[in-house]
């Protein structure tokens, strides 16, 4: 039961990474751009997690919590840039 679980998981996943894709080429705006790429970073870290269960977990983990750390501050930093005017609006 938990191996149907964690491949309906996966499954869910890769759906969430194919819309996300599309939401990243067909944004409007960068702010879209960007909060697709974060959604990417998620997605990932999504992926990581359901493979931390395994037998070298301890690595997923940190792995997961590394990204996750780097993709909030990379989100942050690009809103504040943005939010400046730093990069012009499409």
């Amino acid at each position: 039961m938990i191996d149907l679980l964690y491949t309906i998981s996966r499954v869910l996943l890769a759906v969430s990474v194919v819309l996300t894709l599309v939401r990243l080429q067909r944004g409007p705006s960068i702010f879209d751009r960007v909060l697709a790429v974060d959604a990417l970073a998620l997605a990932v870290v999504g992926y990581l997690l359901l493979e931390a269960h395994g037998a070298v977990g301890r690595f997923y983990t940190d792995a997961a919590l590394g990204l996750a750390l780097f993709a909030f501050v990379g989100t942050v930093v690009m809103g504040f840039l943005l939010g400046r005017g730093e990069y012009p609006d499409e």
